[in-house]
């Protein structure tokens, strides 16, 4: 796989950190206060040194069949380099039987909660069979992080398990399997997190680009509040940048001098996303994938030390809460960024007795 330029000055690096630790323990509103005029000249003189090296460019992730644990493990993992294990997971009982219709009949009654990236303040409360319904009815409903194994843990079963456990690091917190339901065009913009993930696409196609950590400057996140990260909401329609779909126009033009990576997932292949690495995706058809994610602090703090120690400081919720809910439903963690769980938790618990009433009436 080709490898992306460092093209940004070490300097130009460690001031953007500093604006990071302020941003986080000041606030970037309090931090542009003091230092705006500064932090807008460090972005003039940054376009600039990008502009000497040129436009970036995308290459295509390596694809790799019939690897050998040993070189997965000391290359791709120990640098922390993406890499497609093309057609890993073919024999998957995940890849064989899994399907919308499949999901619609065995858990369609689940009631699940969706939060979005594009309005963390606004969650829906509804069932498996709605979305699915939805999607296949043409609608835009992307279902993220539904918690299969944590509500139905026989499902394991559809899963090489050995083979995920042996190709972890040798510490972890905890594991999730995450799984996304999503609809054709369906897209989840610019983020990143620290729990290393091995993604196994088993139905439709979903397409990737992802981008190094080493370029976080371009992305220029707001302040962790959990163990995520995005791309700031600005820009053309108040959305984040879209590599799928290129502008370059300010806010957005040092994107224009940085490389990325892209594939495109069919069923049966496994991604390997390290911890840290800023990624989009897009669903090219309807589409199921699973995420499968633990937690191990001293490799994610080897690969980005400052966003590691940044994520351990997060309050908003603290991380230890963050990777409690993380490991229950991902959506709970964005309920607890907005200030929304607590009304969810209680809608929920009010919708529960309702039904233990009607039980008993019947």
């Amino acid at each position: 796989m080709s490898d992306f330029r460092r093209n940004i000055k070490s300097s130009q690096r460690f001031e953007y950190g500093i604006y990071q630790l302020l941003d986080h323990f000041l606030g970037r509103e309090r931090t542009f206060k003091m230092l705006g005029k500064r932090r807008k000249k460090f972005y003039r003189n940054l376009l600039e040194t990008l502009k000497k090296s040129g436009e970036g460019k995308i290459y295509p992730i390596e694809k790799r069949k019939d690897i050998t644990l040993k070189e997965f493990k000391n290359h791709y993992m120990r640098k922390g380099i993406p890499v497609v294990l093309e057609g890993a997971a073919k024999d998957w009982d995940c890849v064989k039987k899994w399907s919308l219709d499949y999901f619609k009949e065995l858990h369609g009654d689940d009631e699940i909660v969706m939060a979005t990236q594009e309005n963390m303040n606004n969650y829906e409360a509804i069932t498996l069979r709605e979305v699915i319904d939805n999607i296949k009815g043409g609608g835009k409903k992307y279902y993220r992080f539904y918690p299969l194994l944590d509500r139905h843990p026989e499902h394991i079963k559809d899963f090489d398990y050995q083979w995920l456990l042996d190709r972890k690091t040798g510490f972890s917190l905890f594991e999730a399997f995450q799984v996304f339901i999503g609809p054709k065009d369906s897209i989840s913009y610019v983020h990143n997190a620290n729990p290393p993930n091995f993604f196994v696409q088993t139905y439709g196609q979903k397409d990737w680009i992802l981008i190094s950590q080493y370029y976080t400057m371009i992305v220029d996140p707001d302040p962790v509040r959990n163990v995520y990260r995005n791309a700031p909401f600005r820009g053309k329609n108040n959305l984040p940048f879209d590599p799928f779909s290129p502008d370059y126009n300010p806010p957005n033009e040092l994107y224009k001098y940085i490389d990325g990576y892209s594939v495109s997932l069919q069923p049966g292949d496994i991604l390997w996303n390290p911890p840290f690495y800023w990624h989009t995706v897009k669903n090219a058809t309807d589409s199921i994938g699973v995420g499968y994610r633990w937690t191990d602090p001293f490799y994610a703090f080897k690969i980005a030390p400052l966003y590691m120690l940044l994520d351990l400081l997060a309050i908003h919720p603290p991380i230890w809460k963050s990777w409690k809910l993380l490991k229950k439903d991902n959506n709970l963690v964005h309920l607890a960024e907005s200030g929304q769980l607590d009304n969810y938790l209680k809608e929920k618990a009010e919708r529960e007795q309702l039904k233990k009433m009607q039980v008993k009436e019947a």
